[in-house]
């Protein structure tokens, strides 16, 4: 709360000394008093800037009824400040007063008539917020009621309906906005993504692209719009080049610069994705997100050095637990193991499953350090304060097979079994340890069988049933799921095994191709490595 402004009003003493109180309560965090602080000072005033901080800070504490007055009296005292209405409207609605918001909303549709949109849009973007989607139906249907022939209107009804998952009657809507004004770019996009929710998504590519050759190929919005699409449809290539044409088109447009880098990621062009996150930097916006991937892309370049700077660059918001756990790896990959468990300790976090997800990562520090004890004791401890999380439970079956504590990951797998009978990455890892490390060979054939029920499509479990295969002697069916294994996921322990399978089954030529094909992808994979030792290599 910022009191500059209105320090030169001619208020009374009693109302500076109320506003004073005010700023100081808010700066200490003492919303309650500041709420009540500004909406004595607003009455006593009757300033309309007064009034107005007055509902801001009362619907920012959530003081409801006090932001009612508030706005009520700032409207009363600038009839013509479209804002006013704006704020006033929607808690009108909350409070079931919707004819009145009803009045508001019109009067700041009418002052809103220099905005690109009139005000519908933001009237929407309220409505989807509301308490009672009914009341605020009602109250849309009335305003484009009384503007039918406003295209603005009809499309902030369609948005409205579209948040309601309404999507026959969004789709009405945005058909009535586009025959009012045909190929406007934000029905189109709007009416794109109405057809992709309805399960149409062909039509609507389709449908972008007409629209796009037929005079809206220089609109950012559709190019978006189409590019997006064509990513969420799995045609990354496509959107690739949409994206490419959009970033050349556009060099101060962040938003195209910050998808295309994310996509040129998703495909592995490195020195692309550098190029545009680096822009997106340059031009100042997304900063959290765009040093997240920029980190990710010098892991990927093995450049940690860069990774790490870009990685500690994210300071908060929703990508810094994974940047600072991923910079965590990173150190510990460096063989700075002490330093990445010291900055994990460090991080900050906001509720319990985020204390939990960190508990995971420095457990999984210390197992792949090889300091399977110390992970082992670390995750036994916390188990006690917590022992019916899951996570942490599966988290010590696995380090304690490891420790060949092949009891206590056998407990901790039937414990979560027991709890959650469909649980098909505990189902999967009990059936894998068994096979792996023990003869009960049909014991283990059982729970990956109920493991690949669940999940019938999961490689990891497909690579279980072929190594269990594997053991019972079955070596053709064992090549046959472990290839199917490994044509859905490049992962070297499915290699592994299946470059095993075929040793003993005396195919070498394919059995080393296996193997080297791996080793491009994971040079000196420890799971690699191994095999080639057993295997004599």
């Amino acid at each position: 709360m910022d009191m500059s402004g209105l320090e030169s009003a001619n208020f009374s003493p009693e109302v500076m000394y109320q506003l004073l109180v005010a700023e100081v309560a808010g700066q200490r965090g003492q919303v309650g008093v500041a709420v009540a602080n500004y909406l004595a000072a607003a009455r006593a005033s009757r300033d309309a800037q007064v009034a107005e901080r007055a509902a801001r800070i009362s619907i920012y504490a959530q003081a409801l009824q006090q932001a009612t007055e508030a706005a009520e009296l700032w409207v009363e005292l600038a009839p013509y400040d479209a804002e006013a209405r704006e704020v006033l409207a929607p808690l009108l609605l909350t409070f079931g007063r919707a004819s009145e918001a009803v009045e508001h909303y019109q009067r700041y549709i009418e002052l809103s008539a220099d905005k690109p949109d009139q005000g519908f849009l933001q009237i929407a973007g309220q409505l989807g917020r509301a308490k009672s989607p009914l009341a605020a139906m009602s109250v849309m249907d009335t305003l484009v009621a009384t503007q039918p022939q406003n295209p603005y209107a009809w499309l902030g009804h369609s948005e409205l309906t579209l948040r309601q998952a309404k999507l026959d009657t969004a789709m009405e809507s945005v058909d009535k906005t586009l025959d009012l004004k045909p190929h406007w770019a934000s029905a189109v996009v709007v009416r794109a993504r109405i057809m992709a929710l309805q399960g149409d998504r062909a039509g609507a590519l389709e449908y972008l692209k007409n629209e796009r050759d037929g005079g809206l190929e220089d609109d950012v919005t559709v190019g978006l719009s189409y590019a997006r699409l064509l990513t969420e449809d799995k045609q990354l290539k496509k959107a690739r080049v949409e994206f490419e044409r959009l970033a050349e088109r556009e060099p101060r447009n962040a938003e195209v610069h910050y998808a295309a880098g994310v996509l040129a990621l998703q495909l592995k062009d490195l020195d692309k994705a550098e190029l545009r996150l680096k822009r997106v930097l340059r031009l100042r916006q997304r900063q959290l997100e765009t040093n997240y991937y920029l980190g990710r892309v010098y892991e990927l370049k093995h450049e940690p050095d860069q990774a790490l700077k870009h990685y500690f660059a994210v300071r908060h918001g929703e990508y810094y637990l994974g940047a600072q756990t991923r910079a965590a790896n990173l150190m510990s990959d460096q063989g700075k193991l002490d330093q990445a468990l010291e900055h994990i300790r460090s991080l900050r976090v906001s509720n319990e499953q985020e204390q939990i997800r960190l508990y995971l990562v420095e457990g999984e520090l210390l197992r792949n350090a090889g300091k399977y004890e110390q992970a082992l004791t670390f995750f036994s401890e916390k188990l006690e304060a917590m022992p019916n999380d899951t996570a942490l439970r599966y988290a010590r079956a696995l380090v304690a097979e490891k420790a060949n504590k092949l009891d206590v990951a056998e407990s901790d797998l039937r414990e979560i079994i027991e709890r959650e009978p469909s649980n098909a990455q505990a189902l999967n890892a009990l059936g894998y340890t068994l096979a792996d490390r023990t003869e009960r060979l049909e014991e283990a054939l059982g729970y990956i069988e109920r493991a690949l029920k669940v999940e019938p499509a999961d490689a990891a479990i497909i690579d279980s049933m072929g190594w269990v295969q594997f053991r019972m002697g079955n070596h053709s069916e064992a090549v046959e799921l472990l290839r199917k294994a490994l044509a859905l996921i490049k992962d070297p322990e499915i290699a592994a095994h299946l470059s095993e399978v075929l040793w003993e089954m005396g195919n070498k030529k394919d059995a080393l191709n296996v193997l080297e094909a791996a080793l491009e992808e994971h040079p000196k994979h420890k799971t690699l490595m191994d095999a080639m030792k057993r295997l004599g290599l």
